[in-house]
Order: C-alpha cells, then sequence, then structure tokens
C-alpha cells in the first residue's frame, strides 16, 4: 500500500495484431531478446509507436506464460535481453504510476539449484562476493536487496536502539544482494504506450567469482587421496610391481630398451614394458596432482622417510623418485656429452604397512590442496550449466506519509536456462575474408604485427631443421646474440591456420564423422559483392 492505494508492478507484453500493450496478469516480467547493435535505442524506438510495438512483440521470448524449454543466450552470441515492467495504480481503470513517484527499481537474477530446487540468491558480504546463497522463506525472497533499506532484526525502537540490540544478540553480519539497474523508459515513449514502462538489461554472463576468502578451499576426500595414489602407496601391493625390471637401468626410451634386453625372455618382455608404463604413470602423477618433488610441499618428507631398496644399501624413496622423474618425465639428458640420463629401479618396491600409507595420505591431502588451490578457477556467478534461472524486478515507491519508500516486488519470471558460449545463437556466424594469395599479391601483404622474440627462442629455430626435431636431435642455442623483433601478416597466419585446421578436420572424421555439420562450404551467389582484388604497390 502507498499512500490510500496498492501498486501494482508487473511484466508488459504486446498485441502482434494492434501494437497495444497488454499487461501481465501474473505479474511475470516480460523477457525481450534484442540483436541489434544499438538494442537500448532500438527498443525504445519501437515502444513508442504502433507499428513498432507490433515489432517489439515479435521479440518477446516470455510473457508470462508457461514457456518450456525456455533459454537466453549470451552476449557472446550477439543477443541482449531486456525485463520489461509496467507500474500503475491499483484502483479502477489501473491508471499508470506517476514516474516521480518511483524512486528507485532494480532487478536480480536467482539461481534455482538443481540439486536442493531451492531459490538462491548471488550475495556479497562487507563487500566480498560470497555467491549463491539459499533464501529459505518468504521474509528472504521478499526482502529489499540492500541491507541498509531493510528494517532490523529485532524492531524495538529507534534505529540506534536497535543496533544496539542487534550487537548484544550477536545477529550475523546481512548479506547483500546483487542488484541490475532498471530505468523508466523516456516520458515520450511512456506517453505514445499510455504506460509507465520499465525496464532493465538481464545478466546472464559476468566475470565476478566467490572470494577466496568466502568459500571453503576444494579438497579430494581421503578415499579419492587412496584412489589417486594406488596400487604404489597402498598395503594391498608390493614385490609384483616390478617383478620383471627390478634392478635394470632404463632411459626416457625404455620401450626400445626392453625390446633389446636379451636378459628378459621374449614373452615376458610385453610385461616389463607395462611395468614400467604404470611406473612412469605413478610419477606423472605424483608431479602433476601433488607436486611432490617440490621441496618446499609436504609430499616429499613424507616419501623419504620410506626406503627403497638398492641390495645391500638403500635410498630415500622421494630422493630417488626426484631422480626417475627428471629421466622419464623431464627426459633431460648429460650436457657434457648429450647421452641419455638413466635411472637404476630399486631390487623391489616395498609394501607400506597401514601406518605408513595413512601418513602418506596426510601429506598428499595438504600438497594437492595446495596444487588445486594454484589450478583451479574461483567459482564464477554462471558456471553450473545445469542450473535454471528467474528474473525479479522491484520498485521503491514514495510515500506520502513521509515514510521510507514501499518496496514493490514482481513475480518471478518463468525458469530459464543460459545457453553455453559455444552452442549457436539465432545470429549468422561471423564472416572473416581471407585474402586471395597469388606469387604476384603476396608482396602486398606485408608484415602488419611484430613479435619480440628471445635469443634462445630465435636460436633454436636458426639452428635446427624441422627434421631435426622429429628425429629428436634438435639442439639449444647459446644464449648469446641480441633479441629480435619478427613480423608476420595476420591474414596470412589466419589462412595457414585455416589450411592446418582443415587438414585435421579431415584426419578426425574417421573418429567423429563431423564434416557435414562444423565444416559447411558454399558457393556465395554471383549477386553479392566481391572484395576488392589486392594491386602490388
Amino acid at each position: 500500500m502507498v499512500g490510500d492505494h496498492p501498486i501494482l508492478f508487473r511484466g508488459l507484453d504486446f498485441d502482434k495484431g494492434s501494437g497495444n500493450p497488454m499487461p501481465v496478469k501474473d505479474k511475470r516480467p516480460v523477457l525481450v531478446e534484442r540483436t541489434d547493435e544499438d538494442f537500448i535505442a532500438a527498443f525504445l524506438g519501437e515502444l513508442g509507436s504502433d507499428e513498432g510495438r507490433k515489432l517489439l512483440a515479435g521479440t518477446v521470448r516470455n510473457a508470462g506464460q508457461r514457456a518450456q524449454g525456455l533459454k537466453l543466450y549470451q552476449p557472446v552470441h550477439r543477443s541482449f535481453h531486456l525485463a520489461v515492467f509496467e507500474a500503475a495504480c491499483e484502483v479502477f481503470g489501473e491508471p499508470r504510476l506517476d514516474p516521480a513517484k518511483i524512486e528507485s527499481a532494480g532487478l536480480v537474477v536467482r539461481r534455482i539449484n538443481p540439486l536442493t530446487k531451492k531459490t538462491e540468491g548471488w550475495m556479497k558480504l562487507r563487500g566480498e562476493v560470497h555467491g549463491w546463497v539459499p533464501l529459505e522463506d518468504a521474509r528472504e525472497l521478499d526482502r529489499d536487496p540492500d541491507p541498509a533499506r531493510r528494517g532490523a532484526a529485532f524492531p524495538v525502537g529507534p534505529p540506534q536502539l536497535n543496533a544496539l540490540v542487534e550487537d548484544a544478540l550477536g545477529a550475523p553480519t546481512p548479506y547483500e544482494e546483487s542488484v541490475s539497474l532498471v530505468f523508466v523508459a523516456p516520458p515520450d515513449v511512456c506517453a505514445a504506450a499510455q504506460r509507465t514502462v520499465l525496464y532493465g538489461l538481464v545478466p546472464v554472463a559476468s566475470s565476478e567469482a566467490v572470494s577466496s576468502k568466502a568459500v571453503q578451499p576444494h579438497r579430494y576426500e581421503e578415499q579419492e587421496l587412496r584412489e589417486l595414489l594406488a596400487p604404489y602407496f597402498s598395503d594391498a601391493v608390493g614385490v609384483e610391481l616390478m617383478k620383471e625390471i627390478t634392478g635394470k637401468r632404463y632411459s626416457f626410451h625404455y620401450a626400445d630398451e626392453v625390446n633389446a634386453d636379451a636378459t628378459i625372455p621374449a614373452a615376458r618382455r610385453p610385461l616389463a614394458e607395462k611395468q614400467l608404463d604404470q611406473f612412469v604413470a605413478m610419477l606423472r602423477k605424483l608431479i602433476s596432482v601433488f607436486n611432490a618433488f617440490d621441496p618446499k610441499e609436504g609430499l616429499l618428507p613424507a616419501l623419504n622417510r620410506l626406503r627403497l631398496d638398492y641390495g645391500g644399501t638403500s635410498r630415500p624413496m622421494g630422493t630417488a623418485l626426484a631422480e626417475a622423474a627428471t629421466v622419464f618425465v623431464l627426459e633431460q639428458s648429460d650436457k657434457a656429452d648429450g647421452n641419455r640420463k638413466t635411472f637404476l629401479m630399486p631390487r623391489s618396491w616395498p609394501r607400506l604397512s597401514k601406518a605408513d600409507v595413512a601418513d602418506l595420505v596426510r601429506a598428499a591431502s595438504t600438497a594437492s590442496l595446495n596444487r588445486l588451490q594454484k589450478l583451479l578457477p574461483q567459482r564464477g556467478r554462471f558456471d553450473n550449466a545445469d542450473a535454471r534461472y528467474e528474473v525479479r524486478g522491484f520498485i521503491r515507491v514514495r510515500r506520502d506519509d513521509g515514510c521510507p519508500p514501499a518496496l514493490i516486488w514482481s513475480t518471478p519470471s518463468q525458469p530459464f536456462e543460459i545457453a553455453a558460449w559455444y552452442e549457436n545463437g539465432r545470429l549468422p556466424p561471423v564472416q572473416v575474408a581471407l585474402p586471395p594469395v597469388t606469387r604476384e599479391s603476396v608482396r602486398s601483404l606485408l608484415p602488419n604485427v611484430t613479435f619480440q622474440v628471445p635469443r634462445n627462442v630465435f636460436d633454436l629455430l636458426s639452428i635446427n631443421k624441422p627434421k631435426d626435431f622429429l628425429e629428436e636431435k634438435a639442439k639449444t642455442g647459446d644464449g648469446g646474440g641480441v633479441d629480435w623483433i619478427c613480423g608476420f601478416n595476420i591474414p596470412i597466419i589466419t589462412l595457414c591456420a585455416f589450411i592446418v585446421l582443415s587438414i585435421f578436420l579431415a584426419l578426425l572424421n574417421i573418429i567423429f564423422w563431423w564434416l557435414p555439420f562444423i565444416k559447411i562450404c558454399i558457393p556465395l551467389p554471383r549477386s553479392m559483392p566481391r572484395p576488392p582484388p589486392i594491386r602490388n604497390p
């Protein structure tokens, strides 16, 4: 109730035949999709005339009715969505509300959690993004998004007294819900439509992410860690892991060495190669998941508390495996003579006790946590592909009695999904014109971008031939000399990339059978203008 009558705030649709505005009875926002370059100006231009509103009706994607499978496209699809409302007085004839009475307006996008089915709001706390927070009841769903405008949690009197009571009772700091602005259409547009029309951009993409201080870090469960460490670091398997390869030296090219080893029967060589493959896979996992051989991480000391048997002597496991990683994973060579490094396999792999495994799991938990925090992205606002969302608008209307403005909500829109960035939008694809290349025209395609190339990279490319890389004979430069500036022509680079892409698409077609769908080539109609020819300078 504002003054002596209540206020209606609801979606506004348009009749396709006459262009007349049609209020949405259930108050749901009307979602309009625009693909214009200047979509706000185009929307307001159509809103200001009957013929324009007929066109505008064709862009409505949701007018309050049931909309199965409603999906909104992102700006990357060159599509934008506006929520359209009207404000009216809830009296006989429903006259439009005087825009001067609207103190402020906005909309919120809320998520319907795919697991709990609860409605959630995108919240901040003390300026830090806390992400999606469940709204438990009708009071939370209808409260003002701005905590400064809400009433006290424990109202007992004046604001100062309320604050003292909340401090004494330990009331939690209230969340602030993310709001997008809603605007009143210009006076001439409202007059032409004979409605007080409001509109706001619906955000469906965002770079906002949950603050690292506001969320528990990702971590592996204990069972996941045990599975990642198995089978080498479990109490179930031991000696048989290296039965065919114990006490032998191998380099990065261990497959060739196994097949040439006369001491291994031919029938058992596949098993020896398989055991080496498993050993190398374990080393890669230790590096990638746990960063195990970094002395600052917690896993290396735990590994060094275990020993590898070398017959009459033993070595700390962590130190030995770090050496193995330089051979089998990093493929380092001795700089003195260029020969490949080798690693002497231990005589056996130890059978670990339950206490050993538990110690490793604890250390792996800390090491993997550091790894995950460095590699996993922060959770973004619209990252969950399975979630559905809804839009809800509000206005704050000035009161005649001098009290704070009254908050009026619309009902939620129909739930919608957000199209993934890689899905096709409604507009045709962006066209990139490639240059015609001949022996004559290439002289006009001068470099239009330059790269600053470090001296060691330039030496690597200049002293080696392509076959040197294929035959593993490539050499690095001595790092002397100077840095270089290399210029290239971007259209030619694009043309080369197009040719290479076409080759690989054809090669992978035998697996995916995708060529008829992802590469469509058609001749241009003769009526289409051709690009001007490239003339020699």
